[in-house]
């Protein structure tokens, strides 16, 4: 079973999608619209297995498009085309089609290998040869699949080497539905604002009203958040979920205007750590939400999540202290393991974060060498390595203390930045390792006399540096980004 199962099971007038603009669609107009979609697609020869670049704004257009190419049987190729690896990724994957939004068409001028492909399709007028999306019609159409097939094919961001191509099945994507929907709790009662496209498809699965935030997600940090909480406001959310980038100026904003947002019952965030100075503002204006911290990465989505409450009222301490930031514990269905004292485990428990289960990705797409590197096998079951340091305490709790490549000597970074955060004229914290010694650069405002010196101390840090910005990533612009803060520092 894939989402457009779901989609067709909940065919009828309840609206599905509704976008900043004021455009909806109910659940039975997108059964149609991505039934007739994917005759049209069939017709124009993208017939099952061929695989087809997406490329859209998170708008209806994204979501018919989407459903449409499932129905069809083509794996869907999803990526960023700001990233620097994009000529790598695209050669990788042998595309046939390519469908996506009249401006994104002109990246066929920059990439040879988006050229010459057998179908172009545009969801509006481009100069480029193509077949307008809105005008194609056909029978329509929902191709039996089988369940082990690519459906999904998304790239990781390199942070721990080159980007790797993750394929995800029609069953990986259903057993991950099946998760997502139990520990979240979406049902057809929710009016749902998310803001990762793959957490939308969990929710139209589950039948909630997914209202599409007005706000260009590929610049969190630009966001305007008077506009997303007018959406919450007049359609009665009861559910989102999005970076701690995205919710940290809507909280600051509502928290200036004395305002809240009574209407959400269930707030998810994660996909960078999240202080819990964070979270104690969505406390105060989402009075009414279970807020919860979600631990996962593109290949297990989740892993883990721990409640706001349990962080603020215990954890946080712990994390201020230098003990890592607690991410909860493992979710149902998934087995949490640390790698075992030999490999990288010390006498502390510390080691790296593995998991197995239904939801976890089995292996790269054609990549051998990446499924060696980061896959353990033993007999029909695969341990995924995520990369992350951590260790389990008492209580079953995943505590990470950092990616495995950005421990720096003997000190990792979870156990460093927040200690430094703690700090009333510290707002942001990095530890990197440049010229053999351990740095710890800062964002501050005003700091004390001689405050460099006995943070060192505290910390171990070599050498406490002030900083104006510390380097974010571009994807959730709220993870460090190491590599450009150390040619930051390197400037003279």
């Amino acid at each position: 079973m894939n989402v457009a199962h779901h989609i067709q099971r909940l065919a009828g007038p309840r609206t599905a999608l509704v976008e900043p603009s004021g455009r909806q669609l109910s659940f039975a107009e997108l059964d149609q619209r991505t039934g007739e979609l994917a005759g049209a697609l069939h017709r124009l020869g993208l017939t099952p297995g061929k695989r087809v670049l997406l490329l859209m704004p998170m708008a209806i257009d994204l979501y018919e498009a989407l459903i449409g190419l499932f129905r069809a049987g083509c794996p869907v190729v999803l990526l960023d085309p700001s990233a620097p690896t994009v000529a790598e990724n695209l050669a990788r994957v042998g595309l046939s089609g390519f469908v996506a939004s009249p401006k994104a068409h002109l990246l066929r001028l920059k990439f040879s290998e988006l050229r010459g492909l057998e179908r172009y399709v545009s969801a509006g007028f481009t100069p480029l040869p193509h077949k307008n999306m809105r005008r194609l019609t056909g029978p329509s159409t929902l191709v039996d699949t089988d369940a082990d097939s690519p459906a999904l094919l998304t790239f990781t961001t390199g942070s721990t080497g080159r980007p790797k191509t993750v394929a995800r099945s029609h069953a990986f994507l259903e057993a991950q539905r099946s998760i997502l929907t139990e520990h979240m709790g979406l049902s057809p009662d929710d009016i749902d604002l998310p803001t990762l496209p793959v957490f939308l498809l969990n929710s139209l699965s589950a039948g909630a009203t997914c209202v599409l935030p007005d706000a260009d997600l590929r610049e969190v940090s630009k966001v305007d958040p008077a506009k997303v909480i007018r959406q919450i406001h007049d359609h009665g959310c009861t559910s989102t979920s999005g970076s701690p980038a995205f919710y940290e100026p809507i909280a600051d904003a509502l928290l200036r205007d004395g305002a809240t947002l009574p209407s959400l019952k269930k707030l998810f965030t994660g996909g960078a750590r999240v202080p819990a100075v964070l979270l104690r503002k969505l406390v105060q204006v989402a009075p009414n939400a279970r807020i919860e911290v979600v631990y996962g990465s593109t290949e297990a989505e989740p892993i883990a999540s721990i409640q706001a409450h349990e962080v603020l009222d215990e954890t946080a301490a712990g994390e201020r202290e230098g003990r890592g930031s607690c991410v909860g514990r493992p979710v149902d269905a998934i087995d949490v393991r640390i790698t075992p004292p030999g490999t990288l485990a010390d006498a502390s428990g510390i080691g790296e974060v593995c998991v197995a289960g239904p939801h976890v990705n089995q292996g790269y797409f054609e990549d051998p060498q990446a499924d060696a590197a980061n896959k353990l096998r033993e007999g029909h079951r695969v341990w995924h390595r995520t990369g992350d340091t951590g260790y389990l305490d008492d209580q079953g709790r995943i505590w990470l203390v950092g990616r495995v490549n950005d421990m720096v000597g003997a000190l990792h970074p979870f156990m460093v930045e927040p200690v430094a955060e703690a700090q009333d004229h510290i707002r942001r914290a990095a530890l990197v390792e440049l010229e053999g010694e351990a740095v710890l650069a800062c964002e501050v405002a005003d700091p004390p006399r001689d405050w460099q010196e006995a943070l060192a101390e505290r910390t171990g840090a070599d050498r406490v540096v002030p900083v104006d910005a510390i380097p974010l990533d571009p994807r959730h612009n709220a993870k460090v980004d190491r590599s450009a803060l150390r040619a930051v520092l390197k400037k003279p």
